[in-house]
């Protein structure tokens, strides 16, 4: 079996695979059992690079609620120290 190469290419892909898996089931979720606006909130943070109207909306969230946003960017900080492999195909 190949080994996948994770290129940036591959990395994206999933990330919007990812970003959107978590919209679609976030929408479902508001209307059956579960945490729908969650969800539907981290779908739009991975797609707000690369989709405006989402970046607008991370912007907006962001000023609406800066302690939140704040311990966002820390978690995120420290995920991205612990599983970073120190390569360069970031």
């Amino acid at each position: 079996m190949k080994r996948l190469i994770w290129n940036r290419h591959t990395k994206l892909v999933m990330k919007h695979a990812a970003g959107w898996f978590c919209i679609a089931t976030g929408l479902v979720m508001l209307i059956t059992p579960g945490q729908g606006l969650l969800t539907l909130l981290i779908g739009v943070y991975l797609l707000a690079d690369e989709i405006p109207l989402f970046a607008k909306i991370k912007t907006w969230l962001e000023r609406k609620f800066p302690k939140t946003a704040d311990f966002v960017h820390r978690k995120g900080a420290q995920l991205r120290a612990r599983f970073h492999h120190g390569g360069t195909n970031d």
